[in-house]
């Protein structure tokens, strides 16, 4: 199956009904979805497209409707579809460019400017020679709206490239994820989509993200859902969405939900049609899933871990073991498996950190035109090196410990930072934080912690630890941790900042803080 033939099956079962929703700005049925992307794939094949040629598109989720229409449209044009992150810095879309060589790019009128200015500046032997075709968002929606919106479709097969996506770069230059066809259709998300058919979902997540690509837009056509957007996501409004629109499930990061959890709104409630909520990309603390269940009691909460190199495999915590094991991640989803395996490669045995591989029930992925980092990331026989360290219990459940290129390695002894993160976010004035290594001349490195106070007063401003990196900030924290850490897991250093550095989908960007903490440690010794 290809990814074009999940919407005509969607526009045949449920002919005029409202396929997306971008809250504020508007919305499409799945036939207007259907024709409007046939009329544009007819329009990108007449003005030269080929197959396998690359169309990278830059559309935030304000014009969701015409990423969603270009995506398809892409794909029936028979080309590649590469989404681009919207937050990208020039350089690192001149990055794109150059790596993926696209012949078209189509955009939001928003990023006009930041375009121009990135073929501008490109070099002489950069992609952007390669480029036929650009077009903006009114261009976009021109020629979706006229001529011929019969079906359309250019050969492709199952085993045809259909999408790169980049990774957010979160620990370096981003890479390109290339998938096939068959890679993106396959059936993981098949009985979710049948449990919910027909229902509302609703997200905040970027639609150029491999969630908001996939798993949200395919869930949503498989089950002729309601694909309900909020663009930018503000808690008072999401929770405001989810009484309105009675909506049936949801999906995201749990600094969302935390917001939600400090938003008077949801004391208000309504919500008693959530039938699940979703959750993952980062750890949950503990007393953050418990409240959850108090203001949505008939809700299933489900963690999921998973990665775009991943793709159909993810890990998923039940609905009845998300109190039980509120530290795990869960356990694989049929066909996934995950292993985990030691320095020497052998499995670890119960309890027991070490890498944590993964394999779907698909081909996998791979990394588009580099075959080193390729073979880095997955082994001969299909498994995924994620990077990630953690451990299975006796029962097969999934604890995520640590990025392997992030442990803090202080004296020798490992000290795991979502542990360290997970001890400080108990504390009642902590609503976020962050640990890093930060260079030591006796002990190698230490930790240091960035938090982000919670906010106590009315004029929204922190009250139980002064702003700061002064000693009643670290010795309130200390303190409390040597109660709950061993000595050497302990931060050295504390920082409080207005708000962690993130990607697009609510990840940490760890790089930044190391980049600043570098930063200020020049600065300070600077003569």
């Amino acid at each position: 199956m290809i990814i074009p033939d999940l919407l005509r099956r969607a526009a045949e079962k449920n002919a005029g009904r409202v396929a997306v929703v971008i809250d504020g700005e508007g919305s499409m049925t799945y036939t207007e979805w259907e024709e409007r992307s046939n009329r544009l794939a007819r329009a990108l094949v007449e003005r030269g497209l080929k197959p396998d040629d690359r169309v990278m598109f830059l559309f935030s989720n304000f014009d969701g409707l015409d990423f969603l229409i270009c995506y398809q449209a892409i794909h029936k044009a028979g080309a590649v579809a590469v989404p681009v992150n919207t937050r990208f810095s020039e350089s690192e879309l001149r990055h794109v460019l150059n790596h993926c060589e696209p012949k078209a790019l189509l955009h939001g009128v928003e990023f006009q400017e930041l375009v121009e200015s990135t073929l501008s500046n490109a070099d002489h032997d950069a992609a952007d020679h390669q480029l036929t075709l650009c077009l903006t968002g009114d261009d976009v929606r021109a020629l979706a709206a006229r001529g011929d919106a019969s079906s359309f479709q250019v050969d492709r097969s199952d085993d045809d490239l259909a999408d790169i996506l980049y990774t957010s770069g979160t620990t370096g230059t981003p890479k390109g994820v290339a998938c096939t066809h068959g890679n993106v259709t396959h059936k993981g998300s098949s009985q979710l989509s049948r449990m919910f058919r027909n229902a509302t979902y609703l997200h905040s997540v970027p639609l150029f993200t491999f969630a908001g690509t996939h798993a949200m837009t395919l869930i949503c056509l498989r089950g002729g859902m309601c694909h309900l957007v909020l663009p930018r996501f503000e808690p008072g409004r999401f929770l405001e969405l989810l009484a309105e629109h009675q909506v049936n499930l949801t999906y995201a990061v749990p600094t969302m939900l935390l917001r939600c959890l400090d938003h008077p709104r949801i004391q208000d409630g309504g919500f008693e049609a959530l039938s699940l909520l979703m959750y993952g990309t980062a750890p949950m603390p503990p007393w953050a899933i418990q409240a959850l269940s108090g203001h949505l009691p008939s809700t299933m909460l489900i963690n999921l871990y998973g990665l775009t190199e991943g793709g159909g495999a993810v890990c998923s915590l039940p609905p009845d073991e998300a109190l039980k094991r509120p530290d795990s991640i869960g356990r694989p989803l049929p066909p996934a498996e995950v292993r985990i395996v030691g320095d020497d490669g052998t499995d670890c045995p119960a309890g027991e950190p070490g890498e944590i591989l993964m394999k779907g029930g698909v081909r996998p992925r791979w990394y588009y035109k580099d075959q080193e980092a390729s073979r880095e990331a997955w082994t001969d026989d299909g498994w995924l090196r994620t990077g990630d360290i953690g451990s299975l219990d006796e029962d097969g459940y999934l604890y995520l410990v640590d990025r392997k290129k992030d442990l803090i390695i202080v004296g020798g002894h490992n000290v795991s930072a979502p542990a360290v993160e997970s001890a400080l976010m108990e504390h009642e004035a902590i609503l976020e934080a962050a640990v890093i290594g930060v260079e030591h001349r006796v002990m190698g490195e230490v930790p240091k912690a960035f938090v982000v106070l919670r906010p106590t007063n009315e004029d929204n401003e922190p009250s139980h630890i002064a702003p700061g990196t002064g000693d009643s900030l670290g010795e309130t924290l200390q303190s409390f941790l040597r109660d709950r850490l061993a000595d050497y897991k302990v931060p050295r250093e504390y920082e409080v900042l207005g708000e962690l550095p993130r990607n697009a989908l609510g990840k940490v960007l760890k790089r930044e803080l190391r980049a600043y903490a570098s930063q200020t440690v020049e600065e300070a010794t600077a003569p």
